[in-house]
This record gives C-alpha cells, structure tokens and sequence, in this order.
C-alpha cells in the first residue's frame, strides 16, 4: 500500500437487507447477518476483516429496528473502531446512497476529494481476504474504480423466460463479481448522481460506474469469497473459514531463522588444508585445535546462530583433548542433531570463501558436492563462492582463509 499516505479510506457496509432467501428456507426468522459462523456473527466477521489500518472509518446503512444489535456486535468485537450508523434503504442501491450522504458529511476528512477512496463490501462475505482488499486500493487509487471478482470456471448459458438457451457466452471473457469494490470519491459520486437523475438500477457499484463511461478494473480475488445466501452457504463457509484456521495455524507454528557465521584460520606449513570437508594439496593448511577446516567451523556457526545455540567455541571448546585434530565434519553431525532435536530443518545455504590462496575455481564442485552431502540437502540449495581482497589484508597476504556463511531454517515454535 505505498502511496497511500495522502489519501483517506472509508469503508460502506451495506447491512439492510432482509435476507428474504436464507430466511425463508431456513425459517429461523433471524437476521441473516446475524447468524454465527463458528462462534461470531456473518456481519462481525465481515466488519473484522475489513479491519485494516488503511480505512479509518466504517458507514453501515441498517435498519431502525436492527441498529441496537449491530451496535451490541461491534461492542464486542470491534469496541475501538469508529463506525456510523445511517438509514439503510429498501435496495442495496438505496442504503449506498443513504451511507454516501453520512460519508459526504464525514468531519474527519484531511484531504482534497480527488485523494478519498470508497469501499463497498457486502457483508455476508465474511471470508474476504486482506491481499484482495489491497490490491483493490491500489488499483483504485491509480484509475478510480476497482472490482474484486474470479473468472468464471461454469459455462454460462443466457435463458429465454421460456427456458429456452439464447446464447452461450465466451467463458474466457466473464468473471464472477465479488465485493470489495472501490471507487475515488469523484467517481463514485457521479455513478450516483447520474443513477438518481436517469432512475437506473443496478445490482452492484461497479455497473452503476460502467454507465458513467469511467472504466472498472477488475482485481482477481478468491473463490473462497463466497456470499452467504442461503442455508447451504452456511455450512461451506464454516469449512472454508476452518481450512483458512487450520493453514494459519500450520503456518504459526513455522518460523524462518536466518543464520550467519565467519570464521578465520592462519595457513601454516606441515598441516593438512581441508576445506568443506575437502583435502586439497599445499604445501600450507590451516592451523587449529581440530582439523581447522574453516568452512564447515564457519558453518557450524551459521547453523547454532539460525537456533540461538552459541557458537562452536561453547560447544567445541579447543581447551578440551577430545577435539584435538578431529575431522570438523563429525561436529556437523552433532549440530545437526541438535537442529532436529529442535524441529528446525535447514533450507539453505550459502557460503563465502575469502583467500587470495589456493586458487578454490578447480576444487569448488568437490566442495559443494561435500557439503550439499553432508546437510543432505539438494546441491541448487547448497551454493559455495570464492573471492580475493585484491591483496588486501592477511588474506591478501596468504597468511590466512576466511568464510562466511549465511543459512535460513525453518523451526517449529513447538520445537524444545
């Protein structure tokens, strides 16, 4: 949502209607958006997701006998939010037009009415998605008029009222209207003026717009966004909204963990230069307590920082004989374990070798081989680059190898 610094948004929920389809089939008498789905009403739910920092303020058009248990919904769910109560009408039409009056009224405005957007959600879809929301915005902030809607999977069939097919229309060229739609306040008041002026009617914002000549942008939205119409509607929401519940859980319990590590070590004569887990020939390797192979140590530290265990000196102090000279890949063993004691997994890996000496070019593939082998890791996840100083420093010098190591894992919040 960048840019949308100079301009306000309003959001018009449209909450007046009767519901006549869901009502008389299942003969419950209630308002419609004022059944629950898993625990809380059509209409909170519909309100909690439009509840993002962008709109500052809601419109709900409802009737006078119904306000008072509206208002009691929003008491218990959304008690901080500023939402005004107006007339809603005997037409969605009607109520829009009811709700434009109080926001045309609205005190609280700060900017020229060219830099005001308008969203208009029904509020029986209470499983509209924030990415559509605000995609919605910013396409409207650039053209002025934006409609959340999915293409049409059916083909669709026009019917004569004796029930005979008219015409088939090119399926690649329909979509299936959903709400958010979002207009600039200019746009959206001429659909309105010209609507009363000329009498026309039409089912939803957008089509009213389309009259004024001013183009709609379609936004793909969700197929998830169904509007709740009748009782069947009811039960396949709550499954859509649990599947929602159940990814977000699943996601929730899944952190990403970046790791760094850098480590140093001096090349001196009458050792073994073993990089990666790699022998490679010189008459110099690198001095340390174990077999000093810098890459993996490097790594190691990179690993242990991605879960917040130390580093290799607290867990391989080089004052204990156990470690002296030991192959450095068997303490990547031991890492590893801990990361599967800690539910993390590792997804990837990326390292730097810093050494004006040897020349790394001819040992590089044994060394990704090696590595991507032992994280058991595919090797396009494993990516292993060489670099000089340009005879800068001890490494310029050939006095020493240096690596840095970048790693990203995934842990569990569950993980011990």
């Amino acid at each position: 949502m960048d840019g949308l610094n100079d301009w306000q948004v309003v959001a018009i929920i449209p909450a007046a209607g009767a519901g006549r389809r869901m009502q008389g089939e299942s003969k419950q008498g209630k308002q419609k958006l004022l059944l629950e789905l898993a625990g809380e009403t059509i209409f909170l739910r519909s309100m909690k997701a439009l509840n993002l920092p962008e709109i500052e303020a809601f419109f709900v058009p409802v009737s006078s006998a119904e306000e008072g248990a509206f208002r009691q919904e929003l008491e218990k769910g959304l008690p901080e939010r500023e939402v005004l109560f107006c007339a809603g009408g005997q037409e969605r039409q009607d109520s829009i037009a009811s709700a434009l009056s109080a926001v045309k009224a609205w005190t609280s405005w700060r900017v020229p009415e060219a830099q005001r957007l308008v969203v208009i959600h029904d509020a029986a879809r209470p499983l509209v998605e924030t990415e559509a929301i605000r995609r919605a915005l910013d396409v409207a902030r650039s053209c002025g008029a934006a409609c959340v809607g999915v293409p049409v999977k059916d083909t669709i069939k026009e019917v004569g009222a004796d029930g005979i097919i008219t015409a088939t229309p090119e399926r690649s060229r329909l979509w299936a209207v959903q709400t958010p739609q979002v207009f600039t306040w200019p746009v959206l008041m001429a659909a309105y003026t010209l609507a009363r002026v000329e009498k026309i009617t039409a089912t939803d914002d957008a089509a009213l717009v389309e009259k004024t000549g001013h183009p709609v942008q379609m936004v793909c939205g969700s197929y998830r966004n169904i509007k709740i119409t009748t009782p069947d509607d009811l039960p396949m929401a709550a499954a859509l909204l649990q599947e929602r519940e159940t990814a977000k859980e699943l996601l929730s319990e899944t952190k990403l963990r970046v790791g760094q590590g850098f480590d140093v070590h001096r090349l001196v004569s009458g050792r073994r230069l073993v990089l990666g887990g790699v022998e490679i020939p010189a008459p110099v390797g690198l001095e340390g307590h174990s077999d000093a192979d810098v890459l993996i140590h490097a790594l190691i530290d990179a690993l242990l920082g991605a879960i917040g265990g130390g580093d290799i000196g607290e867990l391989f102090p080089d004052t204990d004989p156990a470690y002296k000279n030991i192959d450095s890949r068997r303490l990547l063993e031991r890492v590893l374990a801990k990361l599967t004691q800690k539910g993390a997994r590792l997804v990837n890996v990326d390292v730097t070798v810093i050494a004006q000496y040897p020349k790394l070019a001819p040992y590089r593939p044994a060394i990704r081989s090696t590595v991507a082998t032992l994280l058991d890791l595919p090797l396009t996840d494993v990516n292993i680059k060489a670099t000089t100083t340009e005879g800068l420093g001890f490494t310029g010098r050939k006095e020493g190898i240096a690596v840095q190591v970048v790693t990203l894992v995934k842990v569990r919040s569950c993980g011990g």
